[in-house]
């Protein structure tokens, strides 16, 4: 659910949380033609305990899992493996299980990437590279149109707090200003950062609305409610329905969630992919990395989170399919109440759908 992206994004995090790691920017080495020794792949493997003991967000159980992990190096179970590649898959066979989170994953960056690691915020320089690329990539907000009936759709790629994405998210809001509904898709987004979720929840609501609670075991004094603040231009007092699949996860999958949760959307689609425990990448030895689960998030409405079985759509429907089921959806919302010339533009809109 990560992908690659230069400088800072070169460790891009689903939910991410503040420190994160940095690293030098370009493409991972090839783990299929890296080769290891029996040695090394124990220095990989006894790493990844230690920082599971110290810094997985579960501490009741973080221990148990550090401890098993050390027993499977000791039986022998990771020696064989010859490449970076080999050892990753058994690292996912045999490890993930037992950590049991579904943002967890070991990947082979390369030493060179890994010695550029470093707990804290980026530097400036890192941070203005970082927020170029996303300016020249679209700020994460690839498509804004229209509907037939007037009804505004809104692609989102990934939830942040930064400036390129608050930007380029406000003037989205002001071209669909006028719509009777909104659609926002976030079918197949890999996630962002709660503070990203509530820049766009934002625009949806017209008092300040807690969203998640954000805890951190290794970090007790940065405990903290995220608050979606009212924001301009506002979208509120209209209906919104967002598109969501099994690809939808993390920060989008908390997107969902949220307006779910206070009854301030409709969900079209699939069940989303399950991941809901915050992290990031931290260094192991040799090359690899791992992204750690390293905070809880309970939405501040119902107690909970959607860690291990997604969120459930209101409506179901097939990926490929829930934009249209969505716009009928919403042309049929615009009118419930509507009359004049918006009545007459969304029933058009909804003759032009069919049966």
């Amino acid at each position: 659910m990560i992908r690659h992206c230069a400088a800072v994004c070169a460790v891009a995090i689903t939910l991410a949380i503040s420190p994160a790691a940095t690293a030098q920017p370009g493409p991972p080495p090839d783990a299929a033609s890296v080769s290891l020794t029996p040695d090394q792949n124990r220095a990989v493997v006894l790493a990844l305990a230690e920082v599971l003991r110290q810094r997985f967000a579960f501490r009741d159980r973080s221990a148990a899992i550090a401890d098993e992990i050390e027993a499977m190096e000791r039986r022998g179970e990771f020696r064989d493996a010859r490449t970076a590649a080999e050892l990753m898959a058994l690292i996912e066979s045999r490890v993930a299980p037992v950590v049991n989170d579904r943002h967890f994953r070991v990947r082979y960056f390369g030493p060179e990437m890994v010695a550029g690691f470093q707990e804290g915020p980026p530097s400036a320089e890192d941070l203005a590279a970082y927020h170029e690329e996303m300016r020249l990539r679209g700020s994460e907000i690839p498509e804004v149109r229209w509907l037939d009936g007037n009804v505004g759709y809104l692609r989102i790629n990934r939830f942040l707090d930064a400036p390129p994405f608050t930007e380029k998210l406000a003037a989205a809001m002001g071209m669909l200003a006028d719509t009777g509904a909104l659609i926002i898709d976030v079918r197949g987004a890999p996630g962002g950062e709660p503070a990203g979720v509530a820049n766009v929840i934002g625009h949806l609501v017209d008092q300040p609305t807690p969203t998640v609670h954000v805890a951190d075991p290794g970090d007790p004094e940065g405990a903290r409610t995220v608050h979606a603040q009212p924001r301009t231009p506002a979208f509120t007092g209209r209906p919104v329905f967002v598109l969501i699949d099994s690809e939808t996860g993390s920060g989008a999958e908390e997107f969902a969630y949220d307006l779910q949760a206070m009854g301030r959307a409709t969900l079209v689609g699939q069940t989303t992919w399950g991941g809901a425990t915050p992290g990031g990448y931290r260094p192991l030895a040799e090359g690899f990395v791992a992204f750690i689960p390293m905070a809880v998030v309970t939405n501040t409405i119902t107690g909970t989170n959607w860690e291990g079985v997604g969120v459930r759509p209101d409506v179901e429907a097939p990926a490929d399919q829930a934009l249209d089921v969505a716009h009928r959806l919403a042309l049929e919302a615009i009118l419930r109440d509507a009359d004049g010339v918006r009545r007459a533009i969304a029933e058009e809109g909804l003759e032009g759908l069919g049966d």
